[in-house]
């Protein structure tokens, strides 16, 4: 990638909102204490190795349009490592912002472009994840990003629809 290509976290802090940091006790949906909103971490140097290790995919990804940028968009991507899944952790404050347009049906297009490989788009809202199919959203409520799901294939009236079910993560 050339440096022109690169992109930079700028006035994005929207991930030390949206996500989880258990050693700073920081709940997710909440603006981490550390966190001076549109400028930066106040302990970046000294921050966890969680905050440190992450990359959205925005920054990963320069042929994402710049309405993506979490700030603007209200979402942060990333992709989880074990699965290849992309994850959508939406901002509590605008927890419809992934169903609106141009994201919905990117979103949409995505998870019909993974489910080739059997990967998935997983939105979540303060804990409660959703699953997106080609054929659209597929609640499954109260989840952690440990724990799994099971998708199974339905045919309606209207056709081929999805259900999707969590299983909680063997302790």
């Amino acid at each position: 990638m050339s440096l022109a290509n690169e992109r930079a976290c700028g006035t994005c802090t929207m991930c030390c909102k949206v996500y989880r940091i258990p050693v700073l006790n920081k709940q997710e949906g909440k603006w981490c204490e550390h966190c001076a909103i549109g400028s930066g971490c106040r302990i970046y140097e000294d921050r966890p190795e969680q905050c440190r290790s992450f990359v959205c995919l925005w920054l990963q990804d320069v042929t994402m349009p710049p309405e993506w940028k979490p700030e603007i968009s209200k979402i942060v991507l990333s992709i989880y490592p074990t699965t290849g899944f992309i994850y959508a952790q939406v901002d509590p404050g605008t927890p419809f912002a992934w169903r609106k347009e141009p994201y919905f049906s990117r979103l949409k297009a995505m998870a019909e472009q993974l489910l080739k490989d059997r990967r998935h788009v997983l939105v979540f809202v303060n804990g409660n994840a959703t699953l997106i199919m080609p054929t659209g959203p597929v609640p499954i409520g109260p989840m952690s990003p440990e724990d799994g799901f099971v998708v199974r294939e339905t045919f309606t009236a209207k056709g081929k629809d999805y259900v999707a079910e969590r299983v909680a993560r063997a302790h």
